[in-house]
């Protein structure tokens, strides 16, 4: 393949600001739209209320799937254009943390936790990818013979493709 994947992933993950979070909790699968920011280690931040559905789910169980993609392509043309992530994700309690998070996701704001710490209705979270993958196929290319529509990506690539 030409196409260097790390670097594709990466473009994708500088453009699309806005995550599918998938968690599950008791077996019942969530699925959220966040926007959630990288730092320069690859781990992603976004917040939410601390009510939420998914924001329960993450307590009781940290495994969630993140993936973004490029929704402004012609459909049936998402070869390379969709990343994967299966992450850890838990809540951001640390004072140092919560910080770094507003600064990614406000940047244009002064650094105010109240909301997000302590008696805060809203809560940073965050999710650290242990695999990758970008989608392979689009959906005009699977054949009878198609094994796979995936193929996986090296986590230290993208993280040296974003910097």
């Amino acid at each position: 393949m030409s196409i260097d994947l790390a670097e594709r992933s990466a473009d994708l993950l500088a453009n699309c600001l806005y995550a599918n979070i998938a968690t599950s909790r008791d077996d019942v699968p969530w699925n959220t739209p966040v926007t959630a920011i990288p730092d320069s280690a690859l781990t992603f931040y976004w917040s939410s209320w601390k009510e939420a559905v998914h924001s329960h789910n993450i307590a009781a169980n940290p495994r969630a799937f993140l993936t973004f993609y490029d929704s402004t392509r012609i459909r049936g043309t998402n070869n390379l254009r969709g990343i994967y992530l299966q992450c850890e994700a838990g809540e951001v309690t640390g004072i140092d943390e919560a910080e770094k998070a507003f600064r990614l996701l406000y940047p244009d704001d002064t650094v105010d936790l109240t909301s997000f710490l302590g008696d805060g209705i809203k809560r940073f979270y965050r999710a650290t990818p242990r695999r990758a993958w970008l989608n392979s196929l689009s959906e005009k290319e699977l054949a009878p013979d198609t094994l796979k529509m995936r193929t996986e990506v090296s986590l230290e690539d993208v993280k040296a493709a974003l910097t």
